[in-house]
């Protein structure tokens, strides 16, 4: 997108430092008045903006751009979380977060601009970090909006080299005895030891994928498909082995420890600095396991079962979603073979897995959560599909190994746990766990009862249900928008649940661009403030079209879509267009339909509708442009609360 000069009028408004100060005591105050408890921003990685000459093609939560990226949408749209979507190892074969793996973190997304700095000993040059950026030979326009794995992590992906380049520096940092290098491999010591139980499988698995140049285990030798299995195998041969595979490939198996170290002192580095900006941070615990895990636990696992769901047509077809994710033996989450309920090795894994995320986050997402409670398993022979009987499971055992793992971590009592449970044959999972813990919602299928005040009629807390307008499986808003029948039938539901909102109090300028679609927006963005609790995704936010998956569908587009390092510029570009999200406009709506009375609230209701105006003028895109702006006399009005 064109960038101009900080003194040239643009087409979109961002407001001065002292204006929004103003703005964010309006916001404060909207969120009291509306009850508002939690808005989160779904985040992945690669979503996330880089800063100007240091894009690797992929963003990075862990990266310095963070540090202002979030206190933006702090501001701006009054966020107090961002749900971290899965931050696993993935290959370029497979590039969904939810394929990854649970305890590893993934090297992709190591933020490369951290390892000039001292406190990771300094391990790359300046000139080296930006000579990536500058030998990108395709469109970096493209490559603003849009990840671009095959660079990242394709053949000669310039994140392996990097990492590597920085392990090598290490290693002669340590010989020279660098001090910066050395007081970093203490903190890498530590992490070895404190880690060892999954770390060392990890770092295994590693280098027999290599030796074998696959990560299918059931296709290698007999005594290493099962070589963590000391009960099969033995103990010895798994250390000669091991030793045996180090010796052939050299550093590889301390190289990817240290890889897993830098990951980690990244995550808690950004989880850290969130903490001070009161921003907390949940971790969104995929349902599957790697070959790794798999590999490394292998007592846990039937390997020829795996986890799907029923289509719709499913009691006349048969048919079923294939996800191809290996299944929990359920006959394994516990062990009653000492005559008393104890964990077995399924049960004593999918502890330590929570516990891990526990450990890393605020909170959690449980990904797929029915699967625990009624699971749908299906197993695979000759390229036929069967659906697998699990009626017998203990559906009580899950959320006792998950309040287990929080205890374990943290003395905090219901640590912000919530739980996916949308789709076909959930039912039993809601009934469960209804009241218990907060479910996650979406209104894009509000035809089928999914919005605010329905949850609140079939019984729901307030604050005992998220909702949103997508989620990163749905299209985004600005597609629904487009679909005349969702149209029609989302605001015939809207006006039906909330009769206090009329046309005329959108309030929308007849010169805005696809006004109709425009209005419709507003009306699902407001609808998610009448609740205590609400997501958005960062496309929603930023008022974009793409969207970040189409589920049941491999293709280049998927897991790619990220913002632009100007996306200042580029939010309020998008609102004075009448995409994205005005927040003021927004609180406005959710007020009115929220039928709120009294001078308090008309104050509210004006100033936002004055704060909405500001957002939508001509004039600077960025906090600094209007600072100048106001400085040189440019600015005709100024807002005040």
């Amino acid at each position: 997108m064109r960038i101009n000069p900080a003194n040239q009028i643009n087409f979109g408004r961002a407001f001065t430092t002292k204006e929004k100060t103003a703005y964010k005591k309006l916001i404060s105050d909207c969120r009291k008045e509306l009850g508002l408890k939690d808005t989160t921003v779904i985040t992945f990685d690669f979503n996330i903006p880089s800063e100007d000459g240091k894009n690797t093609g992929i963003g990075s939560t862990w990266s310095n751009s963070m540090n202002t990226f979030i206190p933006f949408l702090k501001d701006m749209a009054g966020i107090t979380s961002i749900q971290m979507q899965p931050q696993g190892k993935i290959t370029n074969g497979n590039r969904s977060p939810y394929s990854g793996t649970s305890f590893a973190l993934g090297p992709h997304i190591i933020a490369l601009d951290k390892l000039v700095q001292k406190d990771y000993g300094a391990l790359i040059s300046e000139e080296r970090l930006k000579s990536i950026d500058e030998a990108y030979s395709k469109d970096k326009k493209i490559r603003e909006y849009k990840t671009d794995y095959d660079y990242v992590i394709g053949k000669n992906g310039v994140q392996e080299i990097i990492l590597r380049e920085a392990f090598n520096n290490f290693q002669v940092g340590l010989k020279t005895q660098a001090p910066d290098v050395v007081n970093l491999n203490k903190e890498f010591e530590k992490f070895k030891k404190d880690n060892a139980s999954w770390l060392n499988y990890e770092s295994e698995f590693a280098l027999l994928s290599k030796h074998y140049g696959t990560e299918n285990f059931l296709t290698w030798n007999i005594p290493d498909r099962f070589l963590n299995k000391h009960s099969e195998i033995g103990s010895y041969y798994h250390y000669t082995r091991i030793n045996e595979l180090k010796s052939i490939y050299g550093d590889d198996f301390e190289y990817d420890a240290f890889v897993q170290f830098i990951a980690d002192k990244q995550q808690k580095e950004t989880h850290k600095a969130l903490e001070t900006q009161n921003v907390k941070v949940y971790g969104d615990c995929q349902i599957g396991f790697s070959k790794s895990e798999i590999w490394g636990n292998i007592d846990a696992f039937k390997l020829n079962q795996y986890y799907g769901c029923p289509d719709f047509d499913f009691e006349e077809t048969n048919c079923m979603q294939t996800w191809g994710l290996s299944a929990l033996n359920y006959d394994k989450l516990v062990d009653y073979s000492n005559g008393e309920k104890q964990l077995g090795p399924a049960g004593k894994l999918l502890l330590e897995k929570y516990k891990k995320f526990f450990e890393r986050y605020d909170g959690v997402r449980v990904d797929a959560a029915w699967q625990y409670i009624t699971p749908f398993v299906y197993e695979e022979r000759n390229g036929e599909f069967k659906q697998i009987p699990t009626d017998k499971v203990d559906k009580e055992i899950f959320f006792e190994i998950l309040d287990r793992a929080q205890k374990e971590v943290s003395a905090k009592k219901n640590k912000n746990i919530m739980l996916e449970l949308v789709g076909l044959g959930v039912e039993e999972g809601r009934k469960v766990t209804f009241n218990k813990y907060p479910h996650i919602y979406t209104t894009a299928y509000a035809e089928y009862d999914e919005n605010p005040k329905a949850f609140l009629k079939k019984g729901y807390k307030p604050d005992m249900f998220y909702i949103g307008v997508s989620s990163h499986d749905n299209e985004t808003l600005v597609n629904q928008a487009k679909n005349e029948e969702k149209r029609r039938i989302h605001l015939a539901d809207i006006r039906k649940h909330f009769p206090a909102l009329k046309d005329r109090d959108l309030q929308y300028d007849e010169s805005v661009e696809n006004n109709i679609e425009t209005k419709f927006r507003l009306a699902k963005l407001a609808e998610l403030f009448t609740a205590p609790n609400q997501f958005i995704t960062l496309p929603d936010m930023f008022g974009m079209s793409e969207r970040i998956n189409t589920s049941g569908v491999c293709n280049d587009n998927n897991w790619t879509v990220r913002l632009p390092k100007d996306y200042e510029k580029f939010y309020h570009s998008q609102l004075a267009k009448g995409y994205g999200l005005n927040v003021p406009k927004t609180f406005k709506t959710a007020l009115i339909m929220n039928e709120k009375k009294g001078a308090k609230i008309e104050k509210l209701v004006k100033k936002c509708s004055e704060a909405s105006k500001i957002l939508t003028q001509n004039g600077p895109m960025t906090e600094n442009e209007a600072n100048i702006a106001k400085e040189k006399g440019i600015l005709k009005e100024t807002f005040v609360y």
